[in-house]
């Protein structure tokens, strides 16, 4: 055999040795770190309670609400406060005692007096005249001066705004000068068309600063039993 056929034979078995083995893979470009983790998902034995939220429907609760060092919210309408009625007699309400005169009658004599009782709701006093309840007084606490939590027929609250309180009438009230200061106070009185009651709220730059509901005749009163 010549050198040139050995060479060619040489060759072509290098050719034919090449394509029998497996192209190399390319090579590729690192891939880019995502920009966003991905979110986090509960694991299976998680426990998940689907009525840990917050309705969105739910009012929120009124300052003083729920807190249990605070006084009780107590049902009061134009014709009770607590468990004590307008028209009871005095000796009626000694199995809710003790009640502690305030000393009306001593100090300007006649028949009118005020009581403090457990069983009224917390800041509210009672009016008596010839011993019987005619009308129940809130106002600010005598001690802080502070706004009392519980509130008043109609859910009339001391500290309210004089355009709060108007919306909570079942109808608009009658507006009145204040007896002592015309220009920053005002009375609003509301009587009840169906009954002998009625409340009157005080108002001092334009603010609620203390209501009393009961008789006609009591609420009229503009220094309790003066």
């Amino acid at each position: 055999m010549s050198a040139l056929m050995r060479n060619s034979s040489v060759l072509l078995l290098a050719f034919g040795l090449a394509a029998c083995q497996p192209p190399e893979p390319p090579v590729l470009a690192p891939a880019a770190k995502a920009t966003t983790q991905p979110a986090q998902q509960a694991a299976a034995n998680e426990d998940v309670d689907p009525l840990a939220r917050t309705p969105i429907d739910d009012p929120p609760a009124a300052e003083g609400e729920g807190d249990d060092e605070g006084p009780a919210v107590v049902s009061v309408a134009l014709d009770h406060a607590g468990e004590v009625l307008i028209g009871q007699h005095l000796n009626d309400l000694k199995a809710l005692g003790p009640w502690t005169a305030q000393g009306a009658v001593e100090a300007l004599g006649g028949s009118c007096e005020y009581y403090d009782g457990t069983a009224l709701p917390a800041g509210v006093s009672m009016m008596t005249d010839e011993d019987r309840v005619v009308r129940f007084d809130l106002g600010l606490d005598p001690d802080s001066g502070a706004p009392a939590e519980q509130p008043g027929p109609f859910g009339l609250r001391v500290g309210m705004t004089r355009a709060q309180a108007v919306a909570r009438f079942p109808k608009p009230p009658v507006s009145s000068p204040h007896a002592y200061d015309g220009e920053q106070g005002e009375y609003l009185t509301w009587q009840d068309p169906g009954s002998a009651l009625g409340i009157r709220v005080e108002l001092f730059e334009g603010k609620v600063l203390q209501m009393y509901w009961g008789t006609s005749e009591a609420i009229e009163l503009i220094e309790g039993c003066a």
